[in-house]
């Protein structure tokens, strides 16, 4: 049970987050294969604040 809650709370993550995880995406992938960390750090910041933010609301 609760692996599928889990399962559940990323699809909703994913859903309410598309659009932050399109521009990490984007960033990540003009740059590959020379990624190094932090390279993409505002991006990344900002996908992680909104499924932090879906996580705290279910």
């Amino acid at each position: 049970m609760k692996e599928r809650k889990n399962v559940s709370a990323l699809s909703r993550m994913l859903v309410n987050c598309a659009s932050q995880t399109k521009e990490y995406g984007r960033c990540i992938s003009k740059r590959v294969p020379e990624i190094e960390r932090d390279m993409c750090l505002k991006e990344f910041l900002a996908l992680k604040a909104c499924m932090q933010s879906t996580e705290n609301i279910c």
